[in-house]
């Protein structure tokens, strides 16, 4: 599992070096699309990502219950009137972060659950795809938009990641606000990376298992490059191309129920 995550985390890393690469100490300066962030705010956050893989913050994040609000504290311990250090600082701890994760992420030891604040648990071997989709996210849709730069491009491999990661995260962190669900929903991805979901009632909780999917109440047809954005709701997925059938009543309201950190 590990070993595709990595690969794509790598060419991940690679995608936000060339993007800092053309920045200008005014493009790092400027507001991103990430509320109260700068782009030098956006960077440092991913740099604390990175971080935290090979120091003590690893125990801040495991142990919050205010994952978002950490995360603005971590940014605002590092900011600095100066933001000549911010893209070097993301170069050497993302480095050293990926170096790490080669060894947290052997056969064995990936299997290992570390905690991820209010989030709850999840194996080692996930870190790489929660990278992933970390720095793809917030470059493409907080940096790029907000500096009117062309997105720059993905592929299949980053975006399985992002989807593996995603599709986890659903199942561990809507335990309550899915727990209301009474029958199974199908979601299907098309384009790079996707495939097909089903999320199960399982006694006030739900599973999310990948594969193809026969039979469900209501099915939720969308694009693997816009789950990101409305599965964390920087879009509303009413905006995006989603299309429910069957029970179009509880897909909606599965939609709505929604949102990833």
């Amino acid at each position: 599992m590990s070993s595709r995550h990595l690969l794509a985390l790598r060419d991940e890393r690679q995608a936000v070096l060339d993007f800092c690469a053309e920045l200008s100490v005014a493009d790092l300066a400027a507001p991103s699309a990430a509320p109260g962030w700068s782009v030098a705010d956006v960077l440092i956050h991913l740099t604390v990502t990175a971080r935290a893989i090979v120091t003590p913050t690893a125990l801040a994040l495991a142990t919050t219950r205010d994952l978002e609000r950490l995360n603005n504290q971590l940014v605002d311990v590092r900011r600095s009137h100066s933001t000549k250090h911010v893209t070097s600082d993301f170069t050497k701890w993302s480095g050293r972060g990926c170096a790490a994760l080669r060894a947290l992420t052997a056969p064995g030891i990936d299997r290992i659950p570390f905690r991820i604040g209010e989030l709850g648990w999840y194996p080692l071997g996930l870190v790489p795809a929660m990278l992933v989709f970390d720095w793809h996210t917030h470059m493409r849709h907080d940096l790029a938009v907000a500096l009117d730069r062309p997105i720059p491009p993905t592929d299949p491999r980053r975006m399985a990641s992002m989807l593996t990661w995603l599709t986890v995260l659903l199942e561990r962190s809507h335990r309550e606000a899915l727990s209301w669900l009474d029958a199974p929903v199908a979601i299907t991805l098309t384009g790079p990376g996707g495939g097909s979901w089903r999320l199960e009632p399982r006694g006030g909780r739900i599973r999310v298992r990948p594969g193809p999917v026969t039979t469900a109440a209501a099915r939720i047809a969308a694009l693997a490059e816009e789950f990101p954005l409305w599965s964390t709701r920087r879009l509303s997925w009413r905006a995006c191309a989603v299309a429910v059938t069957g029970d179009v009543e509880l897909g909606t309201r599965v939609l709505d129920s929604i949102n990833l950190v």
